[in-house]
């Protein structure tokens, strides 16, 4: 008679495969909903706030500022994270200290503003270098949709919060609270990244704590520089141009609701841009026409806005937010641009701490370079010069690449040469130190052991 005990296997069933690729990607939409939420609806009710607390220009400057620090600061930590606990375990942690942080805001002055915002800032940092990881570990043949889909939430959350964080403030009577509000959302993807069933692709990361990538040994090869100083240039022009956007058109005698809306026009161009731009990071070529692309339309929306701002504002927003619209490309080049989840992470901490850092010296720099001319051209020329080496720069992270399928096939070759004792990409003809690749093997083998 066939007994009616369980068999031992079947006492825990393994979670749905399917289920757990749903729970992570519904996930990471969310994470990216949020990953701005933050800071916009912050910029938006900043004068609702000073008023009420009562602080200076010094506090006003830090809270649009924090943020940007804080994901060059923290954002170098990342890697060392992901290796203690596992990556998707970071990004829970990231995601409570992003909760803590929101929440935190809900209480009426400057230090619990600036505090709030600093945890909140730290949380994204993290998730900002980690998503990358997760994508090319979990989705490895759908890199380019999914990581337009986030782009796509991120910029959609930003224009929300940036449109109703007043409304929502007036409705809660409070802006601190109104502020606190967007917590909301953001427990709504820890919630969901909780529920994620455990899977073994974490555990094994955990366990193979010899398989470490600095973030320098990506981040020193030709093309790991070149994908940071294009992440950097990207960055800093969309700081500075959102930051300062409305101020040059309301300078110029445009209304100030209209330059508000200017530069959510120009945010919401980000959008279809991001769908239309995706399918050309499949191959060099395609992705070398993109940041030509991107490149042109910024240099074009910034001579516009210096020339003859008030003859076609919204054309030279749209353009504007065509040429914002190079961080999906610059981040589909980070996501697959290592063999594995380490090196991923890796690269994403390089370019994105060393590229924010720089990135918080744009709306600080073009505003101090506005008040000492007293004039919007001259920090336009600016952007403009910055526009040209960026698309110079996206010119040469492809040059080496024409003949392969993936773009970032040359971070993953120089970095493995420099590991087999190679100089890197001067040594052509295959002269690498083998001596140097011997002891390389030698100490990740006692590494292991």
């Amino acid at each position: 008679m066939p007994s009616t005990h369980p068999s031992p296997h079947h006492v825990h069933a393994r979670p749905s495969p399917v289920r757990a690729a749903w729970l992570t990607g519904v996930g990471i939409v969310l994470i990216a909903f949020n990953l701005r939420l933050a800071i916009s609806s912050a910029s938006a009710l900043l004068e609702q706030l000073r008023a009420q607390d009562g602080f200076g220009p010094v506090v006003a400057s830090l809270v649009p500022t924090l943020p940007t620090l804080c994901f060059a600061a923290v954002g170098a930590t990342s890697a060392m994270l992901a290796r203690r606990v596992g990556t998707e375990r970071a990004v829970l942690l990231a995601l409570t200290a992003l909760c803590a942080g929101l929440a935190v805001r809900a209480v009426p002055g400057a230090a619990a503003l600036l505090t709030g915002t600093l945890l909140g800032a730290a949380g994204l940092a993290l998730c900002n270098v980690l998503l990358p990881a997760v994508v090319r570990d979990r989705f490895p043949d759908r890199v380019a949709r999914l990581t337009g889909v986030y782009t796509v939430a991120m910029a959609l959350g930003s224009s929300v919060a940036a449109a109703a964080a007043v409304p929502v403030a007036d409705l809660v009577g409070s802006p601190s609270l109104g502020l606190a509000a967007w917590t909301l959302p953001a427990l709504l993807a820890l919630a969901v990244w909780a529920a994620r069933p455990r899977s073994p692709e974490p555990a094994a990361e955990a366990r193979t704590p010899t398989e470490r990538v600095s973030a320098w040994s990506m981040g020193r090869t030709r093309q790991g520089m070149l994908i940071t100083a294009y992440f950097a240039l990207q960055s800093l022009s969309s700081y500075a141009m959102i930051g300062w956007l409305p101020s040059v058109l309301s300078d110029q005698g445009l209304g100030s609701a209209r330059a508000g809306t200017m530069l959510g026009l120009t945010l919401a161009v980000g959008i279809p841009a991001t769908f239309a731009l995706m399918p050309l990071t499949r191959g060099a070529g395609r992705l070398r026409a993109a940041f030509v692309l991107v490149g042109a339309s910024l240099v074009a929306g910034c001579l516009g806005l210096a020339l003859a701002p008030l003859a076609a504002p919204a054309l030279w927003a749209v353009l504007a937010g065509v040429g914002l619209s190079a961080f999906p490309l610059v981040l589909a080049v980070i996501t697959t641009g290592g063999r594995s989840a380490q090196e991923t992470a890796a690269l994403s901490t390089f370019a994105q701490s060393t590229g924010y850092l720089v990135a918080s010296a744009g709306p600080l720099g073009i505003g101090l370079l506005r008040s000492a001319t007293g004039r919007w051209d001259v920090p336009l020329a600016v952007l403009i010069a910055l526009a040209v080496v960026q698309c110079l720069v996206g010119l040469a992270l492809t040059a080496r690449t024409t003949d392969r399928d993936s773009t970032v096939q040359g971070v993953r070759d120089d970095v493995h040469d420099m590991r087999d004792g190679k100089n890197g990409p001067d040594d052509q003809n295959g002269h690498g130190n083998q001596e140097g690749h011997d002891d390389r093997d030698d100490r990740v083998g006692s590494d292991r052991g």
